[in-house]
């Protein structure tokens, strides 16, 4: 099992632990898969998009946020789980599309500059790219309860990688997190979770 898929188990079991009691309660999303968030989860950020630009949570109040934290270098469960983003974005309206915010926040802002993630996430612009320095990285962790910690790889030439929890993370328009969506949900599983929202 490759670390990155492990940690995420791990994280997705201690996530569903804080979670509040009860299941979703809107009718459309997925009997399996998600899981409902309790108020120790706060959506905070203040980060610098793939253009430079700063960034606030508060920017997408009024639109319904999915937020997925990876790195550029990553190897298999990003590109994986930002096809699935891709692909449910691709199961959604035109006007859906238009009040939603998909979002991809680096854990790895060494390398993951708003150049790098401008590059890494050409293949869907409408995926925003999010970075930042070390503290608003951590900050922005902390507050969705994302783990990300680096693993040395001696023989790589790249020296480290990423072991870090994989869930999609659902912004309610008001700005509140209600829901984490495992990545193993299929694109429409995760379209609907979406719509549910809208």
């Amino acid at each position: 099992m490759q670390p990155n898929r492990l940690t995420g188990m791990i994280a997705a079991a201690a996530f569903a632990l804080l979670a509040s009691c009860g299941g979703a309660q809107e009718s459309n999303l997925p009997e399996k898969g998600v899981i409902r968030l309790s108020d120790q989860f706060s959506a905070d950020f203040a980060l610098v998009d793939q253009d430079g630009r700063l960034v606030r949570d508060e920017d997408f109040k009024g639109k319904v946020a999915i937020v997925y934290f990876g790195f550029a270098t990553c190897p298999d469960v990003c590109p994986l789980a930002l096809g699935r983003l891709s692909a449910a974005l691709n199961a959604l309206t035109e006007g859906e599309r238009r009040d939603i915010a998909a979002l991809f926040i680096t854990v790895d802002p060494e390398r993951d500059t708003p150049e790098a993630l401008k590059s890494y996430l050409a293949f869907d612009p409408r995926i925003t790219g999010l970075t930042g320095d070390r503290g608003a990285i951590d900050q922005a962790k902390s507050g969705f309860k994302v783990y990300a910690e680096p693993e040395p790889l001696p023989d790589s030439s790249i020296g480290y990688t990423m072991n870090h929890s994989s869930l999609f993370y659902l912004i309610d328009r008001k700005g509140a997190l209600k829901y984490a969506l495992e990545d193993t949900l299929s694109p429409d599983q995760i379209a609907a979770s979406i719509r549910s929202a809208l």
